[in-house]
């Protein structure tokens, strides 16, 4: 199978006195790139190349730290309760194969 050749494609900038740059309109709308997206420069030798910043995904610990159940609620609960419609919420947890609460406090230790 053969590849397709990358098009190289050069474009110009200035550094200011502040060492910012402004990148080209036609680069910035190639790589989709918007006020407050970020980007990151990658070094190999003399070369520099940008490109826009990959995003970070937050460990489990992180992610279940920012669930904030509604007070009386456990972490069960909550999840059950954005996944289902709140009725069968009742169905799900009487059932009998429902033996264990989890809090968020023993997910995190």
């Amino acid at each position: 199978m053969a590849t397709k050749a990358l098009e190289r494609r050069v474009h110009r900038a200035t550094v200011t006195s502040k060492g910012q740059v402004t990148l080209p309109k036609a680069l910035r709308d190639r790589l989709r790139l918007e006020s407050g997206s970020v980007v990151e420069f990658v070094e190999e030798g003399e070369t520099v190349t940008l490109q826009p910043a990959r995003r970070r995904r937050r460990s489990f610990a992180e992610a279940i730290g920012t669930l904030e159940p509604p007070e009386g609620m456990t972490a069960e609960e909550y999840i059950s309760d954005m996944r289902h419609e709140p009725g069968d919420r009742e169905i799900l947890q009487s059932g009998p194969g429902v033996k264990k609460i989890t809090y968020i406090e023993d997910l995190l230790k």
